[in-house]
């Protein structure tokens, strides 16, 4: 049940209902709803809105307490009642968030039941057997027993019968999609405000209003810290030698980096702007792309020869090229004078 909704509308009774009428309305309702026996979608939101609406109807402090806010609820020009407000959360990509959207938002919206034109009951021309009773006018009890059936006070069949669509309480539930326009630049926790798009619960005369909390889903490439973008860009070893150009992803396709010669195993190279976009005129964050030296696992026959060749041009300029292998060197041959001594 959303909080403020009306039990008893709830429930499919008038608030004059008496203890014994909202015990069987909820009897009548949580059959009808209940995950075991209903494979709908829906049931389960709709036994749990009973369940809540029976237990406030229950309790006499709390039943006190809602109808206070009740009479204080807010009231139109007009002098309609305004619904309660709604959060919802909206999942988006850090590309929608960043560049903007549009976004289709499915709510659940409660509707008057046609088939029985929001009365919850039926009348039929001849009369019909009872659905708790099947006609014989007693139902089984614990322990085996039988007493007279309450659906139909034993006489076994019926002219009037609760709606079958919706289980007697006047009112359905549909699907109702919204067209809703995202603009550029949100983050994580802002909400967009929908004014008087929430549903409506059946005692309503005017629709409250609809939040979208954004909730930004987990991203393959990006990781997002403040308006900063972080990424982890592997490059292999030999164009971390030679330097050159390499391609890096940015939220609006991909841009070119240039990076120098033999750079380290791993480096961070910032791209100024190239972050998620600030709102207005605030500046953009920046792209922090993290540069992960890749090795080759496996080397071919052809490739060898080429290694070898680097390997003697490195090893005759060692101390200009390998300063760290040249001291490394060293103290290898002080290793085997030591061991001739």
């Amino acid at each position: 049940m959303i909080t403020g909704e009306d039990p008893f509308a709830v429930l499919g009774l008038q608030q004059e209902a008496s203890l014994d009428e909202v015990k069987r309305a909820y009897r009548r309702l949580a059959m009808r709803w209940h995950p075991d026996r209903n494979p709908s979608l829906l049931a389960a939101n709709e036994f749990k809105r009973v369940h809540a609406a029976y237990e406030l109807l229950l309790d006499a402090e709390r039943l006190a307490e809602w109808q206070q806010t009740q009479s204080t609820v807010p009231e139109t020009e007009g002098g309609g009642k305004v619904g309660d407000d709604l959060t919802q959360a909206l999942t988006l990509t850090l590309e929608e968030a960043a560049l903007g959207c549009r976004k289709a938002v499915e709510l659940l919206q409660r509707v008057a039941c046609t088939t029985c034109r929001s009365s919850g009951r039926l009348k039929h021309q001849n009369s019909v057997p009872c659905p708790r009773c099947s006609g014989c006018g007693r139902v089984v009890r614990a322990g085996g027993r039988t007493s007279r059936c309450d659906g139909c006070a034993g006489r076994g069949y019926l002219r009037e019968t609760d709606c079958p669509d919706c289980a007697g309480s006047g009112w359905g539930q549909e699907m109702r999609t919204l067209s809703v326009s995202v603009p550029a630049g949100v983050l994580e926790g802002e909400r967009l405000r929908l004014a008087r798009q929430a549903p409506m619960a059946a005692h309503d005369a005017i629709a409250g209003d609809l939040y979208l909390e954004i909730r930004l889903a987990v991203h393959p490439l990006f990781v997002l810290d403040g308006q900063n973008l972080h990424c982890r860009v592997p490059v292999s070893v030999f164009r971390l030698l030679c330097g050159g150009s390499i391609e890096v992803p940015t939220l609006a396709g991909t841009a070119r980096l240039e990076i120098p010669a033999c750079l380290p195993r791993s480096v961070e190279w910032r791209l100024p702007g190239l972050g998620f976009p600030g709102k207005r005129r605030a500046a953009a964050g920046d792209l922090v792309v993290h540069l992960h030296r890749i090795d080759p696992v496996e080397i071919g026959s052809d490739d060898r020869p080429l290694l070898e060749e680097l390997e003697a041009r490195l090893a005759a300029e060692i101390h200009q090229r390998a300063p760290d292998l040249a001291a490394w060197e060293q103290q290898m041959h002080a290793r085997r004078n030591f061991d001739g001594c």
